[in-house]
């Protein structure tokens, strides 16, 4: 038999590559981000009236906030409601008109329709409601008449961020983080008048409701908020402090 000669095994060699090459398909494009796509960067979309916020399309991303997604939006709001506007840039304006409470949804047309996102807006009046927003807790509570800080026997265990939403729902705990945990979540009832406010906590399950009397300092910038009663680590008679970022 006539030996091969490295021309056949050149032959072989480039006859298993085309194989391999058929039965591995080129890999499609990851769209793990498009697929999981949202319009942020907060949920629900709150915003004051009279002012303005840029939205954009967005994926959640391990351990952090959202980040944005690299793809072209069309955006609008529909059906239209008067005073809230959206334009191409992805920035809603709310006009000082706009009554508090007054909903809207936007829509984001992603990647020439290969997603459709909305979300809902909605416009507020601080004067109506003044605990909307984030809040970040001090280490320190207030105690006693004389409203001197002292720090508490322990850590504060009620979460470093507290969110206090328009629907109204409020949001205890650390905003990001998959280890970090939420610490309470609910809804709450507020008398801004008689500076009194309800947490109705749905989450854990079983927290009786907690009581507080509240009042605002610093131009609004800071909350201290009274619990009426001694619940586990909270003491009665003692304020915390919160503090917009």
């Amino acid at each position: 038999m006539k030996p091969k000669g490295p021309g056949s095994k050149a032959k072989v060699l480039c006859w298993f590559v085309i194989m391999v090459a058929a039965a591995c398909p080129a890999q499609k494009k990851d769209n793990w981000a498009l697929n999981n796509a949202q319009i942020g960067p907060d949920s629900p979309i709150e915003i004051a009236v009279g002012s303005s916020l840029v939205v954009q399309v967005m994926y959640p991303v391990p351990d952090g906030p959202l980040f944005p997604l690299k793809e072209a939006v069309v955006w609008s709001i529909a059906p239209l409601v008067e005073g809230i506007t959206i334009d191409a840039a992805g920035k809603i304006t709310v006009a000082a008109k706009v009554k508090h409470g007054t909903t809207a949804t936007v829509h984001a047309d992603v990647a020439g329709g290969r997603r459709k996102l909305q979300a809902t807006i909605y416009a507020f009046q601080r004067n109506e409601n003044p605990l909307v927003g984030r809040w970040s807790i001090d280490s320190n509570i207030v105690c006693g008449e004389a409203n001197k800080p002292k720090l508490p026997g322990k850590p504060v265990a009620l979460g470093p961020t507290w969110i206090f939403h328009v629907e109204p729902k409020f949001f205890v705990g650390r905003e990001y983080g998959i280890a970090a945990g939420l610490r309470l979540a609910g809804r709450y009832e507020f008398d801004a008048k008689a500076g009194t406010l309800k947490l109705i906590t749905d989450f854990p399950k079983n927290i009786p409701d907690i009581n507080w009397t509240f009042v605002f300092a610093d131009a609004g910038k800071t909350l201290y908020l009274r619990p009426v009663e001694t619940i586990g680590d909270l003491q009665a008679g003692c304020s915390y402090v919160l503090r917009r970022p």
